[in-house]
């Protein structure tokens, strides 16, 4: 007699493999926050620039979270052979989602050096790359999901582990066999307001090895406290997650007020 009455199986697309090939039952470090912040400020700054394209929220936030990580470093680090060293150079990664015939499945970009861009030419390095994304020319995306579809979700976390123990605990590069170094860099941004959602929690991932989860919701009206008064602004949930880890609820404090005075104050 079966334990459990199961129906049919999942067709499984890149990104649920790769998920079910990095999670084991759960014990990870996970520390969740968020912050509601009014996006008029944010948004005005962001209308007043002359780039083309124009710099969304999201790139915003990416600019944001990499200046604080360059004076809160705690959280820009990697964990390897038993100790937490300094990354050089702070990229960020945002999920993009990708709909093919029927699936919808996630993927990403790489936003490199963040400190030392202009929100002009994170828009642009973001434009090129979601639609080598959605035109499925982009080669790392298209070398990810050939490998993934022919390979068991067994062998896949087996694979993913000498990956990952080749290239952060023994930094070795694997280019030469097409995998880029350090995709997911020093924080994962994940925008999902577009997708109706006002709030979100994300998962920090073992495989990327990133200790820093942003998530962007939907931008809508809420009571916002003005002084001593209660007034209707429209406002942005934000929401973190940290890897205690790495740091403590001090060092993300910090990391936070920085972020929403940047936020609430980005023509400083």
């Amino acid at each position: 007699m079966r334990h459990l009455p199961l129906g049919e199986r999942q067709k499984l697309t890149t990104y649920r493999k790769i998920a079910l090939a990095s999670w084991a039952h759960p014990k990870d470090p996970s520390t969740y926050t968020w912050v509601d912040l009014p996006v008029e400020a944010a948004e005005a700054f962001l209308k007043g620039l002359p780039e083309e394209p124009r710099p969304t929220l999201t790139h915003l936030v990416a600019k944001i979270i990499a200046q604080c990580l360059q004076k809160h470093p705690e959280l820009d680090h990697i964990q390897r052979l038993g100790n937490l060293q300094r990354r050089g150079r702070t990229d960020v990664y945002v999920t993009t989602l990708l709909k093919g015939k029927g699936t919808l499945d996630l993927s990403g970009f790489t936003l490199p050096d963040v400190p030392n861009q202009t929100l002009g030419s994170l828009a642009k390095i973001s434009q090129q790359a979601v639609e080598a994304l959605r035109d499925g020319t982009d080669p790392v995306t298209k070398n990810t999901d050939e490998v993934v579809a022919k390979t068991p979700v067994w062998l896949l976390k087996l694979i993913m582990r000498v990956q990952s123990f080749f290239q952060y605990t023994l930094n070795i590069s694997l280019r030469s066999v097409g995998i880029p170094d350090d995709r997911f860099g020093s924080v994962i941004v994940s925008n999902f307001g577009p997708l109706g959602l006002e709030n979100g929690l994300v998962p920090l991932s073992p495989y990327c090895r990133c200790p820093l989860m942003i998530g962007m919701g939907k931008p809508r009206p809420t009571p916002y406290v003005e002084g001593n008064q209660v007034v209707v602004r429209e406002c942005i949930t934000i929401t973190f997650t940290f890897d205690h880890r790495y740091a403590d609820g001090a060092h993300g404090a910090q990391l936070m007020r920085l972020f929403q005075k940047m936020f609430l104050n980005p023509e400083r």
